[in-house]
């Protein structure tokens, strides 16, 4: 029987050696191959990269030479950032898997994959951990002042009073409001019960006695957005979610809340959260990820004094990457071996 031939493609955030953790799938009668995205040789262009395909599709990336050269015999891709777009599946008539070893699959073309019936698999959770810790991270920073204490000490001043002086609370007095309960919702309530905080959950894409089996406090919408001190999002951003906190929700917070955004920019709008911000309609922010990035130097976000920023760092860790690599081998060895894979995100 010939061998299934698997293709990983590395670059900058996924190395070589990270990647070769995939030599272990030889074990099963696999043959694994290595190419480099040359043009991703850093978390900058990478960055860059998943921000340019999830605002304008897989296709708005180009395709990766190497890749495309390398693929044509392959049975199983294996990509970090590189695009499984229509010209690579075309050139791949022996493919079975596809594989992104990314938390979102955006660099692949996922009705062609399912139009020839090829199930992909992604690495779900991550950086569940990572996003999960820095979410927590943010809430404090942002209640407790952390980062502008920071900012104005290197600027020479001493200050012992802030704008949230009235409602700088512990964490054991606050409820936390989570909308989404997925891969980091749910580690954010796990790390929250270690501060004694009153967690509330709403997700509008899981049904609430699914949730109330686990233990969750489900509430509906406005209860979570009316009683909580801390909203913090975490949905996938889709047409459904998209700007999902706009300024009728805001509105509906209580003007000493702080929201939190460390899953994706397009999830709320930011001219409202700003302007919320500035008429002190909200207590304030801490926000990760913007509709551009870098941040344009005249964003509105940088006039206030009632916002915690951040350079989209929430899923920056150095096992991250080492995470992606261990659960696509854990599911590549699962089809290898004949079980069904856990992370497949079509065919269904």
């Amino acid at each position: 029987m010939a061998k299934v031939k698997i293709l990983c493609v590395y670059d900058g955030g996924i190395t070589r050696e990270l990647m070769e953790r995939m030599k272990e799938l030889e074990r099963y009668d696999a043959e694994v191959s290595f190419v480099e995205d040359r043009e991703m040789n850093a978390m900058g262009p990478i960055t860059d990269r998943m921000l340019l395909i999830e605002q304008n599709g897989v296709d708005a990336a180009p395709t990766c030479p190497e890749f495309l050269e390398a693929c044509k015999d392959k049975d199983i891709l294996v990509v970090h950032v590189a695009s499984i777009n229509k010209e690579i599946i075309a050139a791949c008539p022996n493919l079975k898997v596809a594989a992104v070893l990314r938390g979102g699959y955006e660099n692949a073309d996922v009705p062609e994959l399912t139009k020839r019936n090829i199930p992909l698999i992604n690495a779900p959770w991550r950086s569940a951990d990572a996003v999960a810790d820095f979410t927590v991270g943010m809430m404090i920073a942002e209640n407790k002042n952390i980062a502008r204490s920071h900012k104005l000490l290197f600027e020479g001043t001493w200050c012992k009073k802030y704008p949230n002086q009235a409602y700088i609370h512990n964490m054991r007095n606050c409820t936390v409001g989570l909308i989404g309960y997925g891969y980091i919702g749910s580690r954010v309530a796990k790390r929250l019960t270690g501060f004694e905080s009153r967690v509330i959950v709403h997700d509008p894409f899981v049904e609430p006695e699914k949730l109330r089996a686990q233990g969750v406090n489900v509430v509906d919408l406005d209860t979570l957005l009316a009683e909580s001190d801390f909203v913090s999002l975490h949905l996938r951003l889709s047409d459904k979610t998209q700007k999902f906190m706009n300024a009728d929700r805001m509105s509906k917070m209580k003007r000493t809340a702080y929201l939190i955004n460390t899953a994706r920019a397009g999830l709320l709008d930011e001219v409202a959260l700003a302007d919320a911000l500035k008429n002190h309609r909200l207590g304030g922010a801490a926000i990760d990820v913007y509709e551009v990035e870098p941040l344009p130097k005249d964003h509105p976000y940088l006039e206030l004094d009632n916002i915690t920023l951040t350079s989209h760092l929430a899923g920056t860790s150095c096992d991250t990457m080492r995470t992606s690599v261990e659960i696509g081998v854990e599911d590549l060895e699962r089809y290898l071996t004949g079980k069904p894979m856990l992370n497949v995100r079509n065919l269904k």
